[in-house]
């Protein structure tokens, strides 16, 4: 039996998280200065913490998530 990637108990598990404080929320759009540095001819611009990036580089600097149990293994 596949397990469902969102149940209630993360939603629980996740506001519980949430109420204590341990959650990192996204930087709200009053966070980022008018002024903010951009790099040239972008089309998708991503905010990086610092200045807006590419899409691609902002991605790239992403790091990946590993899985905990093979996704062979959590079929049956």
């Amino acid at each position: 039996m596949k397990i469902a990637p969102y149940s209630l108990a993360a939603l629980r598990e996740y506001r519980q998280r949430k109420e204590q404080g341990e959650v990192a929320s996204a930087p709200a759009l009053a966070d980022i200065p008018p002024d903010a540095p951009m790099e040239e001819s972008i089309v998708l611009g991503c905010w990086n913490g610092r200045a807006f990036v590419s899409w691609q580089k902002w991605l790239a600097s992403r790091p990946a998530a590993a899985f905990r149990v093979s996704p062979e293994d959590q079929d049956g």
